[in-house]
């Protein structure tokens, strides 16, 4: 196991086009990050400058005590479970598990004990004599990671790699690699679009957008206190519903007579933008089916555990979450309101978060 830092980490390519620009972060031994974003946002370069697959331009990479920003990928002890498995389709799944234990012509009866090892861990016992196509996706997956546990690397990175899978196996495979991290406490980097894994998965999330760190925050703090109008947008499902208002005195004043009334607090945190335009933010299951202003209902959607009620609000198209199923008429009119402690403001500009 190890600590990571990560110091201004930066990655140019031919022609001057920047994927990574200054990325920072400290990670504690046994800590579990996920970086989440956009494809294109510099997340599976960033894992790939960690992992010695690209060259870091500029920056500093430590694994441990260790400078490694110029070590070979080899020498970095690190392991790596990628998207698309990578199993040698001639050999066993005990094989492919042993495979670079045997390249590096470890002891044989430690190669053993270490590969069931590995298969009791990830539930690969009856597996062992199979080939890669005899087995079911989730379970090659299962094997990429056996082949990366043998080896007891200091850091395990995972690039995407439950994006080939359907969803009921992405939920089945999410929960053994929490499990997976609990009983092998070792450091773990892991890389996906897909918001759920990061909020599910993640002791620490790393949002990025155009090569840039938007927000490094828990689960919980990326979700309700999101450091800009970016982050707000891409986690949640669904995102957050935004109106553009401008601050009026004690109040928010929007299109179609919309209006917003402060408390003392929003009032003090607004107060510098008294007469200029703001985005007001709040999650959808933070809108209430009780309240002043009205709502044209578009579409109800019933999932089972929650409907998702989509509609306007004075003109804005804004998303509403509830429990249960709901009720409710395609094309009614409703009232709905706020629960005003999550109700937060961006600025309209730059996106960041105003007030705390």
């Amino acid at each position: 196991m190890a600590t990571l830092q990560l110091k201004n980490l930066k990655k140019v390519y031919d022609g001057g086009v920047v994927a990574v620009h200054g990325f920072n972060i400290d990670i504690k031994d046994g800590e579990f990050i996920v970086l989440v974003g956009p494809s294109g946002c510099g997340k599976s370069t960033t894992l790939r400058m960690v992992a010695g697959l690209e060259d870091i331009s500029d920056g500093t990479l430590m694994i441990g005590d260790k400078d490694c920003t110029h070590l070979a990928a080899k020498d970095r002890d690190i392991a790596m479970v990628f998207q698309n498995y990578a199993l040698y389709a001639n050999m066993t799944v005990y094989e492919n598990m042993a495979f670079s234990l045997t390249l590096r012509k470890d002891n044989p009866e430690d190669i053993h004990k270490k590969v069931m090892n590995a298969a009791e861990i990830l539930g690969l016992t009856n597996q062992l004599n199979k080939k890669p196509r005899e087995l079911s996706g989730g379970q090659r997956q299962r094997v990429a990671m056996g082949r990366s546990i043998v080896r007891n690397p200091k850091v395990f990175l995972f690039d995407e790699p439950l994006s080939n899978l359907d969803a009921k196996l992405r939920n089945s495979m999410r929960r053994e690699i929490k499990l997976l991290h609990h009983r092998l406490g070792t450091t773990m980097i892991y890389v996906t679009h897909d918001q759920t894994e990061a909020l599910t998965l993640a002791d620490r999330i790393v949002v990025m957008s155009m090569g840039r760190v938007q927000q490094i925050g828990t689960p919980y703090e990326v979700y309700h206190k999101p450091a800009n109008a970016f982050v707000g947008y891409f986690i949640g499902n669904p995102s957050m519903n935004f109106f553009e208002c401008r601050v009026e005195g004690d109040k928010l004043v929007g299109k179609n007579n919309f209006v917003y009334q402060l408390d003392a607090d929003e009032q003090a945190a607004l107060a510098s933008r008294n007469g200029n335009p703001i985005l007001m933010a709040t999650r959808p299951e933070c809108i209430t089916l009780d309240g002043e202003h009205e709502y044209q209902v578009d579409l109800v959607e019933h999932l089972g555990q929650y409907s998702l009620i989509h509609g306007t609000m004075h003109g804005y198209h804004t998303i509403i979450k509830v429990l249960g199923w709901q009720k409710i008429e395609h094309g009614s009119t409703i009232h709905v309101g706020f629960r005003k402690e999550k109700v937060c403001f961006f600025d309209i500009d730059n996106g960041a978060r105003i007030g705390g």
